[in-house]
C-alpha cells in the first residue's frame, strides 16, 4: 500500500514537473510572439508615418503645381488689365481734349455775344455805326466741332473668347509639355509596318520579312517596336490612339531588354506596360498581370514618364483619369516608349496604333 502511494506520488510529481516545463515553454513562445507583435507594430507605425509623409509631399507638389498655374493666370490677368487701362486712358484723354476744345469755342462764342450786346447800350452816333459794322464783320464766327472721337467700347478686343485665348497661351508654361515621339523603324519586328511619318504602326501577317535589314536593335520574336527617343531625365507625356483595336500593349521599356523570346515579359524584364487582352485592360505585372477597372472603352492612352521619381503612369487620355502607376526605379539605362500592336486576330485587329499629337 505504501509503495503504491509512493509510486502515485512520484508519478504526480513527475507529471507536474513536465506540465510546468510545458507551461514555461508556452510562456516563452508567447513572449516571442509578443516580441514579434511589437516589432510588427513598430514597423507598421514607421510605414504609416512614411505613407503620411509621402502624401504630405504629394500635397505640397499639387499645391506647387496649382500655384504655378495661379501665377500664370495672375500674370495674364495683369497684362490684360494693363492693356485695358492704357486703352481707357488713351480714349478718355482724346474725349476730354475734344470736350476742352468745344468748351473753349463755347466761351469764345459767349464772349462774342457779350461784346455785341455791349454795343447795344451805347449812345447812337456815326462812331457807333462804324464800330458795329466792324464788329459784325469780325463776328462772323460759328461753332466748328473738333474731329470726332470714337466712343464705342468694343469687348472683342479685350474679352472675346478670353478663356480659350488664355488656354492657348498656357501652352508655354506647361511642364511637362506634350513630348513629340515617333516610332523607330529600325527596331520594328519584320511583320510590322511603320508609316512614312513614323506616327502610325500596324501588323501585316503576309508581309515579306526579308525586306528588313538585320539589326541588333530589331525585335524578332514579339511584334514590338521602340520609340525613336529614349529618356533618362525629365518628365515626359505622350498619347497613343488605340480605339480601333481588339488587343494592344504599350508603355516604356529599358533599352537593353532582350529582342528575342523572354522568360518574363513584364516588370521583371524591364518592361512597364498596359495591355488590352480579351476585352480587359491589364497592367503587365509579374508574375501575374493586374486587372484594371476601366469605366469605358479606352480610345486613347496617355503615358507619363517621370524619370526623377522613377515612375511611369497611364491615363485615359479622354478624361485624364489615372489607370495605373509603375515604379521603374532609377534610370540606369535609357527608357524608350514601347509599343506592340499585336497580331491580326483573324482580321479583327487590323487597325493601327497611332501616336496622337494634341495641340492647344
Amino acid at each position: 500500500m505504501y509503495r503504491e502511494h509512493m509510486t502515485i506520488s512520484n508519478n504526480c510529481s513527475q507529471g507536474l514537473a513536465d506540465a510546468k516545463e510545458k507551461l514555461i515553454q508556452a510562456i516563452k513562445r508567447i513572449k516571442h510572439e509578443v516580441d514579434e507583435c511589437r516589432e510588427e507594430e513598430c514597423e507598421m507605425y514607421i510605414e504609416s508615418v512614411g505613407v503620411e509623409n509621402s502624401f504630405d509631399d504629394l500635397e505640397r507638389e499639387v499645391r506647387a503645381e496649382f500655384q504655378n498655374l495661379h501665377h500664370f493666370l495672375d500674370e495674364e490677368e495683369g497684362m490684360d488689365l494693363e492693356r485695358l487701362r492704357k486703352a481707357r486712358q488713351k480714349q478718355v484723354k482724346l474725349l476730354r481734349e475734344r470736350e476742352r476744345k468745344i468748351a473753349q469755342q463755347g466761351r469764345d462764342l459767349q464772349g462774342a455775344i457779350m461784346t455785341l450786346n455791349s454795343k447795344l447800350t451805347e449812345e447812337d452816333g456815326p462812331k457807333l455805326l462804324k464800330e458795329i459794322k466792324d464788329l459784325i464783320k469780325r463776328s462772323q464766327v460759328s461753332f466748328v466741332p473738333p474731329p470726332e472721337v470714337k466712343t464705342e467700347v468694343r469687348s472683342g478686343q479685350f474679352v472675346g473668347p478670353i478663356q480659350y485665348r488664355i488656354w492657348k497661351h498656357m501652352k508655354r508654361c506647361l511642364y511637362p509639355n506634350i513630348t513629340s515621339v515617333t516610332f523607330d523603324p529600325d527596331t520594328a519586328h519584320p511583320l510590322l509596318t511603320v508609316s512614312p511619318s513614323r506616327t502610325s504602326l500596324w501588323f501585316e501577317e503576309h508581309k515579306d520579312p526579308g525586306g528588313c535589314q538585320a539589326n541588333p536593335r530589331r525585335f524578332h520574336y514579339y511584334y514590338c517596336v521602340f520609340g525613336q527617343q529614349g529618356f533618362t531625365t525629365g518628365r515626359h507625356y505622350w498619347e497613343v490612339e488605340v480605339g480601333g483595336k481588339t488587343s494592344w500593349r504599350l508603355g516604356v521599356a529599358r533599352d537593353d531588354i532582350h529582342r528575342g523570346e523572354m522568360a518574363h515579359c513584364g516588370t521583371m524584364s524591364g518592361i512597364w506596360t498596359l495591355a488590352l487582352k480579351g476585352g480587359a485592360v491589364v497592367a503587365c505585372t509579374d508574375p501575374e498581370p493586374t486587372a484594371l477597372c476601366v469605366s469605358s472603352r479606352l480610345m486613347r492612352v496617355g503615358v507619363f514618364l517621370d524619370c526623377e521619381k522613377g515612375e511611369v503612369s497611364f491615363y485615359n487620355a479622354a478624361s485624364m483619369a489615372a489607370l495605373y502607376t509603375f515604379s521603374t526605379g532609377a534610370a540606369q539605362v535609357p527608357l524608350f516608349p514601347f509599343y506592340n500592336p499585336c497580331d491580326a486576330d483573324d482580321g479583327r485587329n487590323l487597325a493601327p496604333i497611332t501616336i496622337f499629337s494634341p495641340s492647344l
